[in-house]
């Protein structure tokens, strides 16, 4: 627990263990490490869920963005037929027109 292991660098194995004083001492320690290991786990918590919406809202752009690509791919499609078909028109009637002159 790397954290952790930053703030218990001062917590010596060894000495008197059964001194009321030392007891204290160590509780009080690991009571403050408790304290700051869980604002630190609140800190990450808020991070995840902002993280986590902002992949929700990319989500749904994403979404979006593909229903309106997918949208402009049939209009280009119609478009590029009626082309086509102008096209073979315009043909057939020049034709037309060469057979009459």
């Amino acid at each position: 627990m790397g954290l952790l292991d930053d703030y218990s660098q001062n917590d010596a194995v060894g000495g008197d263990a059964a001194d009321p004083a030392d007891s204290r001492k160590k509780r009080a320690e690991l009571e403050r490490n408790i304290v700051i290991a869980e604002s630190d786990l609140k800190k990450i918590l808020r991070e995840k869920a902002d993280l986590e919406m902002e992949q929700r809202r990319l989500k749904k752009s994403e979404e979006r963005i593909r229903v309106e690509r997918d949208a402009l791919d049939k209009k280009l499609k119609k478009v590029q037929d009626d082309q086509r078909l102008l096209e073979e028109e315009i043909h057939r009637l020049k034709k037309k027109l060469k057979l009459v002159s």
